[in-house]
């Protein structure tokens, strides 16, 4: 059997690596006790038991300057990697940790329920109950400024706008479709083409929404400006008001399909108008390590 058994090999210990890199590269015993705020007699000994344990000479000790044998050329290279390798691990593991206690601010579309980030956020702090959530509901472009000022780190919201300024890392895929009243003389199809809504009353959300100005874009492509007569901030509301045939509405179709009942129908648009609900953060922004281990589990959820 080889002396050099793995037995021995991970007996060594770093501050004994660390001892060998700093009399190597001092060249000498008392200056590498003086940059290890040690004495010459502990590192001499150190250096000793590490012969020891891998039954060689490290140093040539005759001269007036200490110098590695040709054996201890080796095991400095070696002594290097392992004590680097160690120092990132420290640190990795260092970085884990403060990933695991921390604040963490995010905004949010106000449909959190009907995409899953209710559960995304809970699971979360399950796993990581020492990182404190501050969580806010907002509309998208207020969003883009709390991201831009640094007063929230992370928004789950619509993507398909951002510019190559903000990372995202989808959530899901959903699609516009037609509120209809069951009384609509549209409400028995299964698909609906935007042109034929051209002289419907429509009712939206507000115009701070991504959804207002998508919805009036998709019409000025489909060849006519909509007549919007109501803008509100609460989907309910306007659902009721489309049971109460005040006109029709274009929405999300699962923003909206939990109010699915037997007054209205959802029919989804020939157009095939499709959006993302992402995790977004600034590119040119560091996270903290809270935000880093958020970002890391959504990427990791979704994969």
């Amino acid at each position: 059997m080889s002396k050099y058994n793995k037995t021995e090999v991970f007996r060594m210990n770093i501050l004994r690596l660390n001892y060998l890199i700093a009399v190597a590269e001092s060249g000498s015993f008392s200056e590498a006790a003086q940059q290890l705020y040690t004495t010459q007699s502990s590192v001499s000994k150190q250096i000793i038991a590490l012969e020891k344990e891998l039954h060689v000479r490290l140093f040539d000790r005759t001269s007036r300057k200490v110098e590695l044998t040709e054996q201890g050329k080796i095991v400095l290279s070696h002594a290097k990697k392992l004590t680097a390798g160690y120092n990132d691990m420290m640190a990795q593991l260092s970085a884990y940790e403060q990933s695991c206690r921390g604040h963490l601010s995010i905004v949010s579309i106000p449909v959190m329920a009907q995409y899953q980030i209710t559960s995304i956020l809970a699971d979360f702090n399950r796993l990581f109950p020492d990182i404190t959530l501050n969580v806010k509901e907002m509309e998208t472009f207020e969003m883009l400024s709390a991201l831009e000022n640094g007063s929230y780190d992370l928004a789950f919201m619509r993507s398909e706008m951002l510019d190559d300024s903000y990372e995202t890392s989808n959530i899901c895929k959903d699609r516009f479709a037609t509120v209809l009243p069951l009384n609509h003389p549209l409400s028995s199809r299964e698909e609906i083409s935007l042109c034929e809504l051209k002289d419907e009353s429509f009712l939206l959300l507000n115009k701070g929404t991504l959804l207002y100005s998508s919805c009036i874009n998709a019409c000025q492509k489909a060849g006519f400006s909509p007549k919007v007569t109501y803008t509100g901030t609460r989907i309910e509301t306007i659902v009721e008001l489309v049971i109460q045939n005040m006109g029709v509405s274009l929405m999300m179709e699962q923003a909206v399909s939990y109010l699915q009942n037997q007054m209205i129908r959802i029919v989804p648009l020939t157009e095939h108008i499709d959006s993302y609900i992402s995790l977004v953060r600034l590119k040119n922004r560091t996270m903290s390590p809270s935000a880093a281990a958020f970002w890391n589990y959504v990427k990791s959820r979704n994969s």
